[in-house]
């Protein structure tokens, strides 16, 4: 996750809403979260502000938080997070799809998953917002790559089964 301009209107009008979305987005998910505690067994409220959000998942259900921190972006653009596919990564990764379709040109979104694993952010993310559009926020090309490749096996099975339909109509029509 990296944002860009930190200082362009769009980002700021961007973060605003995001900043009001994330407890839509918390609650709709039905898994508790937690923001900054040095104490797993200490559940505290995510910090959401003007400069910085922090999210994580509660207790022993915690691993790696969001962090998207204003000062430290402008020092270290591209901030990641591991989730371990906690319960508490569809919050993340509906945070961060939010983020991206709020402001494209800002919020830049990679991950190491595919995007058919981004499917529980993806329903909760239509879920809250069903009439607003949806895509995948990095410009994969291995996904592309792999959709070209299901395509071709498609068209090459189909042209097997055609060859083998004419097979067996000849060898009838020669019986």
């Amino acid at each position: 996750m990296g944002i860009y301009d930190w200082d362009s209107p769009e980002r700021k009008a961007a973060w605003a809403q995001l900043i009001k979305d994330i407890p839509r987005i918390i609650d709709a998910s039905g898994v508790e979260i937690s923001g900054p505690t040095e104490d797993i067994d200490v559940v505290t409220y995510p910090l959401l502000t003007e400069n910085k959000i922090y999210v994580n998942g509660a207790r022993d259900l915690s691993y790696e938080p969001l962090i998207l921190d204003k000062r430290e972006d402008k020092r270290h653009p591209g901030n990641f997070c591991k989730t371990a596919r906690l319960p508490y990564d569809v919050v993340v990764t509906c945070i961060l799809l939010r983020a991206y379709m709020l402001a494209p040109n800002i919020f830049k979104v990679r991950s190491d998953g595919s995007w058919e694993e981004w499917r529980p952010a993806r329903d909760l993310y239509k879920r809250l917002w069903p009439h607003a559009p949806i895509e995948c926020p990095w410009a994969d090309e291995e996904e592309e790559e792999e959709e070209e490749e299901e395509e071709e096996e498609e068209e090459e099975e189909e042209e097997e089964e055609e060859e083998e339909e004419e097979e067996e109509s000849s060898m009838r029509l020669n019986a």
